[in-house]
């Protein structure tokens, strides 16, 4: 019998061979063998690629030189079904599949993102919250959000959209500023999203950041608790003037006791001055260990004789 079997040709045992390995994994073949081009997707829905232009997202058979390779079939699958039966129950559609869904697929490429869930600093995690609650593909903008106006934040944040309404505010509602501008998302690290804490403020608040050659502490510092320019300040807004998060000398006297000697030196009509009206200088100085304002002689109305102590210290 081995005798014969050995007669048979070799081209017939390869061809045998072949076959069945084709058979067995005839599934597994189909499956890769079945591709789908952007050009057949867009024959039906012809310019939802301009969509994607101006996007991370756009098609790479748009791009002369791709980055990355992203298709139609990157983000929708069930491909091979909707050319067959072409209908919305046939496509795989990203917004309307269910919140972990459409992380697990979005994650796929936006890695940082899924980092940023698992060390526990995202607070949108567990509340039924998905990637197409705050960004839609489609929607032609270069940040992939609902709006570049931000406003889709006030939906689930209405208690900061309030504070907004206090007459000393950010100009969020005046659109000079949005969400955006300040609160970031991929890897911040902070609960609060607001990237940087005081460096996020001086961006736009240069002569506030310093550096200074005297420093007010309370401006450097970064607690648990909570320090920095938001120790002062409430960042959206408040009813207290330049923000402050409370008025006149109460903000000062939270960290700073007023020292004995300011009671009798500080007699007569000097008594009744705020802490802010000689240490003007707030955030930092650049020749005054008190912080004092650098006319403050002139602003008393008393010359340098007047303020003695304060200018040969």
């Amino acid at each position: 019998m081995l005798g014969r079997f050995m007669r048979i040709p070799i081209s017939l045992l390869a061809f045998l061979l072949i076959s069945v390995i084709l058979l067995a994994f005839e599934p597994v073949l189909f499956a890769q063998s079945f591709t789908a081009e952007d050009e057949d997707c867009l024959g039906c829905h012809d310019g939802v690629d301009k969509t994607l232009t101006p996007t991370a997202h756009r098609l790479a058979s748009t791009v002369d030189r791709p980055a990355v390779m992203i298709q139609c079939v990157s983000c929708h699958s069930g491909a091979e079904s909707h050319f067959d039966d072409p209908g919305r129950g046939t496509i795989g559609n990203p917004a309307l599949m269910e919140p972990s869904e459409i992380g697990e697929l979005c994650t796929t490429c936006h890695e940082s993102h899924l980092t940023s869930q698992t060390i526990g600093f995202d607070p949108h995690i567990g509340l039924e919250l998905s990637c197409s609650s705050c960004h839609t593909v489609h929607g032609g903008n270069a940040e992939l959000v609902v709006d570049e106006a931000g406003t889709f934040c006030g939906t689930c944040h209405v208690a900061v959209v309030n504070d907004f309404q206090h007459r000393s505010n950010h100009p969020l509602t005046g659109q000079n500023v949005t969400c955006l501008d300040c609160h970031g998302f991929t890897s911040s690290g902070e609960p609060d999203y607001g990237h940087g804490s005081g460096a996020n403020c001086s961006r736009c608040h240069p002569q506030q950041g310093g550096p200074f050659l005297f420093e007010h502490e309370g401006t450097g510092s970064f607690t648990p608790e909570g320090a920095g320019c938001v120790a002062c300040h409430s960042p959206h807004g408040s009813p207290n003037d330049q923000l402050l998060t409370q008025p006149d000398d109460r903000l000062c006297l939270q960290c700073h006791s007023a020292p004995p000697g300011h009671l009798t030196a500080h007699g007569g009509n000097l008594a009744s001055y705020n802490c802010l009206d000689c240490h003007s200088e707030i955030h930092g100085s650049y020749d005054n260990l008190f912080l004092l304002d650098p006319l403050l002689g002139d602003k008393l109305a008393s010359g340098p004789e007047g303020c003695f102590c304060h200018y040969y210290r």
